[in-house]
């Protein structure tokens, strides 16, 4: 009588299998890790780009609606003598008078100063303010309430023209002593690259033709308001 022994099958895995199950599982998870990495850092990168996008056109929405309020203001250097508009315009600054509204707490007449200050690195767009000084005064202005519309590695610049008056091409520099510049422009550009971060804002001045008022004295080309708040 002969018996039989079952036989059993055993099946498992090798230590090399069990290595390179391992280290398959290794290379998977690198590479999720890097892929979840760039994805954090091109999510930062757009929380970044959109968070200076938004403080930017904060700062083109103040500088727009300051310059489509400038006040036509004369100089005079004697009761009968024209001596040009209350305004001074540079590459990296603008002084030009604002009616502020009447709901601040000190409403009026102030001369407004947007200027560009800062390191090379780190350019700052600053709005000030002062009171207009009277007619004849010779002091300067103390500028007052400071606050930073735009901050970062930037170019900031500002230009002018009049093109109705003949001047078409924009200027760096306007201190003509009978015309206003008709429209502003800022151009913020990124110092790196040397791209425009925006498309240069244009701002057009809500005042009248200053071609047909150029040496005029008329009351037309200017209120008793303004004749009589001058410096």
């Amino acid at each position: 009588m002969t018996s039989s022994v079952p036989q059993r099958n055993e099946a498992g895995f090798t230590l090399i299998e069990v290595l390179a199950a391992m280290v398959l599982a290794s290379l998977i998870l690198v590479s999720l890790n890097m892929a979840m990495s760039a994805v954090g850092k091109g999510s930062d990168r757009t929380r970044r780009s959109l968070g200076e996008q938004s403080e930017i056109g904060a700062a083109v929405d103040v500088f727009g609606a300051d310059v489509a309020r400038i006040a036509k203001i004369r100089r005079s250097a004697s009761p009968t003598e024209f001596a040009g508009y209350v305004f001074d315009g540079r590459p990296d600054t603008i002084i030009y008078p604002l009616r502020e509204a009447e709901g601040l707490t000190a409403p009026g007449l102030f001369l407004i100063r947007l200027s560009v200050q800062g390191k090379d690195d780190n350019r700052l767009l600053v709005r000030e303010r002062a009171p207009l000084p009277r007619a004849g005064s010779d002091a300067l202005p103390e500028w007052r309430d400071p606050v930073v519309l735009l901050s970062g590695p930037y170019d900031i610049a500002f230009a002018y023209r009049a093109q109705r008056s003949g001047q078409r091409e924009w200027s760096d520099s306007w201190q003509a002593a009978e015309t206003m510049p008709e429209q502003i422009r800022l151009t913020v550009t990124n110092q790196a690259t040397g791209r425009l971060r925006v498309p240069g804002f244009v701002q057009s001045l809500a005042i009248d033709s200053e071609v047909d008022c150029a040496g005029n004295r008329e009351a037309r080309c200017g209120t008793a308001e303004e004749k009589d708040t001058t410096q």
